[in-house]
């Protein structure tokens, strides 16, 4: 079988036409390694049977909290990868999320065999190489939320930990592993539980991602994680172009830093701007800036959280519509070099320090 996708390289000329941009910002993220820390696109297919592997056509405005994208149109899009998530329910006992879990990804699995010439499943740096070589879309498997594998963390010692490229320590709710950022939950900081699977993931070569961690887990976590590897946090912004509780602050962006990890900028509206629903496309680039101003340009990514439930910016209406932030970035001056590294580059450079 094969996904019906439109090659985004086919016509550059005729995408940037059709939205308005300079055929330089199209062949320059065409040609670019293109990634997104953090697609939530197994929400919807879970939550209502979304098909994932048909092409559904774009709306005028960013459909809200689902819909953003599916496997046809993160290709058509110019994505290279995809951290693939797999969301955790919090409601479920433990030893149910444990199956569902397992279930979940044995699924994803399946999904991606069925279209062997378009998608593969990796965890290094050299397997997405391969798969890019190969014209292929590549997506490593993500846990959002630790808590799916509370009841045995000793499974990393099998085929999920063979197969997990991260798990995020915390999801919207606290657990007993740690706090969230959350005010649905408490933070209380790292528990044992927690710190055994920091240790767990980082002997196993598995992204501990600092996401939705409340302020006392996420230091308490960086005190138990290894130094020599990085840390990261997918997909977030800044609390100082948009001061919120999900949002990072200077010396938690600072540490992300000093450890070599990268931080991933997401698309929730509201976690950009002080709005309700809509936020702008610049708002995005305003907290990539503010990153790179702060400790350089090597430490930030996308991460956008596409189908998590967000509401991304209005004038950013469909995944496909990415060469618009591509001209964005090109109008303010920044180089090649630099949107490069933004796009994909600086992820792909976390990524083989801790999988060599």
């Amino acid at each position: 079988m094969r996904l019906q996708v439109r090659e985004p390289g086919a016509d550059p000329q005729g995408w940037a036409r059709e939205l308005g941009v300079s055929r330089e910002a199209v062949e320059l993220l065409v040609a670019s390694d293109f990634i997104d820390l953090h697609l939530d696109l197994e929400v919807p297919v879970r939550l209502y049977g979304y098909d994932p592997t048909v092409r559904h056509e774009p709306r005028a405005r960013p459909p809200l909290l689902w819909g953003h994208t599916d496997l046809p149109r993160v290709i058509e899009a110019g994505f290279t990868g995809v951290v693939y998530d797999i969301a955790t329910n919090p409601a479920r006992p433990p030893n149910n999320r444990l199956r569902a879990t397992q279930r979940n990804l044995a699924t994803l699995r399946a999904r991606v065999a069925a279209y062997p010439e378009q998608l593969a499943l990796v965890r290094t740096v050299g397997d997405y190489r391969r798969a890019r070589a190969q014209g292929k879309l590549a997506l490593w498997p993500s846990l959002q939320g630790g808590n799916a594998i509370l009841a045995d963390l000793s499974v990393l010692d099998g085929p999920m930990g063979q197969d997990l490229h991260r798990i995020t320590l915390v999801h919207l709710t606290s657990s007993r592993l740690g706090g969230t950022s959350s005010p649905a939950g408490r933070d209380e900081g790292l528990s044992p539980l927690g710190r055994e699977l920091v240790e767990r993931c980082n002997e196993r070569g598995i992204f501990v991602d600092l996401a939705h961690a409340g302020k006392r887990t996420f230091w308490d976590a960086l005190r138990v994680h290894r130094l020599d590897l990085p840390a990261i946090v997918s997909h977030t912004g800044v609390e100082g172009v948009r001061p919120h509780w999900r949002n990072l602050d200077d010396d938690q962006i600072r540490a992300i830093a000093e450890r070599g990890g990268v931080i991933g900028i997401m698309y929730q509206s509201a976690f950009l701007e002080p709005v309700w629903l809509y936020a702008r496309r610049a708002a995005i680039l305003d907290h990539v800036q503010y990153v790179i101003d702060r400790v350089g340009e090597e430490f930030v990514a996308i991460g956008t959280d596409y189908d998590g439930a967000i509401v991304p910016p209005a004038d950013l209406p469909d995944v496909t519509h990415h060469p618009l932030l591509v001209q964005d970035m090109l109008d303010r001056g920044w180089s090649p070099d630099r949107i490069r590294s933004v796009l994909g580059r600086n992820a792909l450079r976390v990524m083989g320090r801790l999988r060599p």
